[in-house]
């Protein structure tokens, strides 16, 4: 009796320990972490302008949430742990999981057309299967025209939001395109709600959420009442303002639901433990489909499947009106992290990734400077080799493959593209090589050789040696499998790398144990850290060598905060400072022609530009995509006449770049919409103003 006292008395505390993290923390393993996490949050989000955030994690059996600022600016209602937030596309793993309880049960066949159990869905000109709806594979379209499909503010049921876009052309045929699409997963909740003869939500607080004990979790129906509800906000031309009413009963398997980052947790916890789907329908749910020409969308069935450094990953993001969320799982960490805030924008990767950087010392995929495009290439192989082939060992336990001759043509396609000579000779087309080196267009040969080396180091080495790999990356990893078969006299010599990607790797393995050290795998760059101690500190660090950690983005990121926020000269100063950090990199020249724009020195802005145009590395960041995202944060800060010259000097190197054009034009239009206003505040009679406002509006 007393022992069965005990073990009650336990379970019951366990019980009190999940259903309240935010107290648990306090005599926990991580109290000073969770400490650190706290003083990052909280100064994160005056960065990013955000009123209310809850975030938390799970670690084994410990649990861990907090909230942050205010669920209701208004009403001063601070956010909480057990703050209600949208969880958008969140909603759509959820789906997913559904999708494959019911097909356990018979009552689905994933390969069956999606019309066998939804009539009313028109017959397309291909065949649209249930898998391929799971993984953004059906051809479906996303939103066509967002001014009028994204803020509906009518109730829409099941029947009403599959007519939306029923009569939507396919984007491609089914299968060979990954293509992102809401619509798909409303049409899997349409299949869900035929299947089981239920409502959509009944069937999910019946199977998934009640289970798992995700009590706080709901359909989002504004007629209901829901506790802890946050208020949405937006940013318009810089100002903080209430998200507009938007009815998301529309999105409702894709992105209709609210809910708390505890019972996220919980989810994935529940998930981890298997409690509501078989490990084998858990497996296909986090397996990353491929297109028809054999490449992988990094994309399972209602999860991201991206590796962190060599790590397994499968995570969602959600963004609507009124939210961002975040859920990233890492199943053989036991470890998951949720989020949500209530903004509509803010830098929503950044806290995850910072977590993580606190918990493990471990940055999050590093990136690596080597200063030009031939090494940039060589690395990015080895780079996908470990983190792509280490990921799959991570998750299955075992190597791809241990066939011999399957691991030989790996090895072969392995070591005909990634050495320097092939890179150097025909680099267009090497580079394709290695980009394709994971997927099954190659056989996955690069995942191939990656499981087959982390096999190798583990049954030598042990498993405890991971972390390390963990920690230092592709660099160390492929250094010690060289050293391990140069002192086996009998190691297959087809499964050994080219004589000159061993020098390289070698030679790089000597700087990069010496600038990737605890100091830059932790250190972390924002307009609040000691930046000019950093950069002194990266300078010696990095100093007479020629690889070492590429921090140029995160330099990036605070720069544009400087002068987004007035110091111009200051993000000059740290922009020049990067500069000599990174003197190859695209990203510090853009920042500095950002920053010029500022002041208004055209000149030096369009030099600036046309340097980075002609930089050996990061040159992503001068391609039209990130500069319209520039653009758009200066218009996000009143900045129109800085966005405006920013898009002219673009036009100038990108003249057939119709989004430039496109870009001045809405500029226009918002300082004529502006006048008018002023017009109209100084003259309320004056209709010409009217008519003009209204024709615009």
């Amino acid at each position: 009796m007393k022992n069965y006292f005990k073990k009650f008395c336990f379970g019951l505390l366990f019980i009190l320990i999940l259903s309240s993290p935010y107290l648990s923390a306090r005599d926990s393993k991580y109290a000073e972490k969770i400490k650190s996490i706290e003083d990052f949050v909280k100064k994160q989000m005056k960065v990013d302008r955000i009123p209310g955030l809850s975030i938390g994690f799970i670690k084994d059996n410990f649990m861990w949430a907090k909230g942050f600022g205010y669920a209701d600016l208004e009403n001063r209602v601070p956010a909480t742990e057990k703050t209600a937030y949208r969880l958008a596309s969140n909603t759509k793993s959820m789906t997913a999981v559904a999708i494959l309880q019911l097909a356990e049960k018979g009552k689905i066949d994933l390969d069956a057309e999606v019309q066998t159990y939804v009539p009313y869905f028109p017959w397309k000109r291909w065949p649209i299967t249930i898998r391929q709806l799971l993984g953004h594979l059906g051809g479906i379209s996303h939103y066509r025209d967002y001014d009028k499909e994204g803020h509906i503010k009518v109730h829409k049921d099941t029947r009403e939001a599959i007519e939306i876009f029923a009569n939507f052309d396919l984007v491609a045929e089914p299968g060979t395109k990954y293509n992102y699409s809401s619509y798909g997963y409303n049409l899997l909740g349409a299949v869900i709600e035929s299947a089981s003869k239920q409502p959509y939500g009944d069937y999910m607080k019946e199977h998934i959420w009640g289970p798992l004990g995700m009590t706080n979790t709901y359909m989002d129906n504004p007629d209901e009442i829901i506790p802890n509800r946050a208020k949405g906000y937006r940013i318009i031309d810089g100002e903080l303002k209430n998200s507009e009413y938007v009815d998301i009963s529309s999105r409702f398997a894709a992105g209709g639901t609210r809910s708390t980052v505890v019972d996220l947790l919980k989810y994935a916890k529940g998930l981890h433990s298997g409690k509501i789907l078989s490990k084998k329908s858990i497996d296909l749910m986090e397996t990353s489909m491929a297109t028809r020409d054999g490449k992988f969308t990094d994309y399972g069935m209602g999860w991201r499947i991206i590796p962190v450094n060599g790590r397994f990953q499968a995570y969602h993001t959600g963004g609507q009106p009124e939210t961002r969320t975040l859920l990233a799982r890492f199943p053989t960490m036991n470890f998951a992290i949720a989020l949500a805030y209530n903004l509509e924008g803010g830098n929503l990767h950044i806290y995850s990734h910072r977590l993580f950087q606190i918990l493990f010392d471990e940055a999050w995929n590093m990136r690596v400077y080597t200063g030009n495009k031939e090494d940039d290439a060589l690395y990015r192989a080895i780079w996908d080799t470990f983190n792509y082939g280490l990921s799959y060992y991570d998750r299955n336990k075992k190597p791809l493959s241990l066939d011999k001759n399957s691991l030989k043509e790996a090895f072969l396609y392995f070591n005909k593209y990634v050495n320097p000579e092939s890179i150097h000779s025909d680099y267009v087309r090497t580079y394709k090589k290695i980009l394709h080196g994971r997927h099954p267009i190659a056989g996955q040969a690069f995942v191939k050789v990656g499981s087959f080396i982390a096999y190798k180091l583990i049954e030598n080495f042990g498993e405890k040696k991971l972390n390390y790999y963990h920690k230092m990356g592709a660099i160390c990893f492929f250094n010690d499998y060289i050293n391990l078969y140069k002192t086996q006299s009998s190691f297959p010599e087809e499964f050994k790398l080219q004589n000159s990607t061993e020098q390289k790797i070698s030679l790089w393995h000597k700087e990069w144990e010496k600038t990737c050290n605890q100091y830059t795998r932790t250190v972390f760059i924002a307009p609040y850290s000691d930046l000019d101690g950093i950069i002194k500190k990266l300078k010696r660090i990095f100093s007479s060598h020629t690889i070492y950690p590429n921090l140029a983005q995160d330099f990036g990121s605070t720069i544009e905060y400087l002068y987004l926020n007035g110091d111009e000269k200051r993000a000059i100063l740290i922009a020049s400072s990067t500069l000599e950090l990174y003197p190859e990199s695209a990203i510090p020249l853009v920042y500095l022609g950002n920053a010029y724009i500022c002041i208004g020195d055209l000149r030096r802005a369009r030099e600036y530009y046309k340097k980075a145009l002609s930089a050996k590395t990061d040159k992503f960041a001068v391609t039209p995509r990130f500069i319209n995202r520039y653009a758009h944060n200066f218009i996000m800060y009143k900045k129109f006449d800085e966005a405006m010259n920013l898009l002219k000097i673009a036009s100038q190197f990108f003249p057939k770049e119709s989004s430039f054009y496109y870009g001045i034009a809405e500029i226009y239009l918002k300082k004529a919409r502006y006048f008018y206003e002023k017009a109209l505040k100084a003259d309320p009679t004056n209709e010409n103003a009217r008519k003009k406002l209204k024709k615009i509006k």
